[in-house]
């Protein structure tokens, strides 16, 4: 059965692709008014904007920021990323509330490995009871201090790509603002004029 079975898939492979076009529209294909174009100078107009834009596109990809440099940035150091997007305020916000949310748990993290020192020391009733009391307190803010820069660090992460997004189309907005429209333009290319 397997025998038989592999020849009449192959054929039936075959088969389909004999039939897949018979004939070519040459027509159709070169018809040039299914893309808006009414003659030549349409075609010409186009092909120079086309150019235009990938002149502006150059020059937008060495002053751009990409996004995975930004998220890897912020992966790094939370803020970092909206830094570099001159996002300079929300950057050193979510930086300085990282900082202070990691030194706050890391001052309860040390208060209760402390008085869970002094518990294991402890040789009274009262003062086993006492400290191991006073010990999971400070380690209860603890971990929640360090889940909440666990929430900063992720939304950090969300924001920065929306903060690298807005740098760049207000970037692409200059660039075409600054050189779209001059007679003359300097670029990697070299020199243009439009008359």
């Amino acid at each position: 059965m397997p025998r038989i079975l592999l020849p009449a898939i192959l054929f039936l492979l075959m088969a389909s692709c004999l039939q897949a076009q018979e004939s070519f529209d040459l027509s159709a294909f070169s018809d040039s008014t299914k893309y808006g174009w009414q003659d030549w100078r349409d075609r010409g107009d186009y092909r120079a904007n086309l150019l235009d834009r990938q002149k502006l596109l150059q020059i937008y990809e060495m002053e751009s920021n990409p996004i995975r440099r930004s998220i890897a940035k912020s992966m790094v150091l939370p803020g970092w990323g909206q830094i570099s997007s001159r996002a300079y305020t929300k950057g050193t916000i979510i930086l300085g509330s990282e900082l202070i949310v990691l030194g706050a748990s890391l001052y309860f993290f040390d208060r209760s490995n402390y008085y869970y020192d002094k518990y294991m020391n402890a040789t009274q009733i009262d003062d086993i009871e006492n400290y191991y009391s006073d010990a999971v307190k400070p380690r209860q803010y603890s971990i929640l201090l360090l889940s909440l820069g666990g929430i900063i660090w992720i939304y950090n992460i969300f924001d920065v790509i929306e903060t690298t997004d807005d740098y760049n189309a207000m970037i692409w907005e200059d660039i075409v603002e600054k050189y779209g429209s001059q007679p003359v333009n300097i670029g990697p290319g070299g020199v243009q004029i439009r008359f």
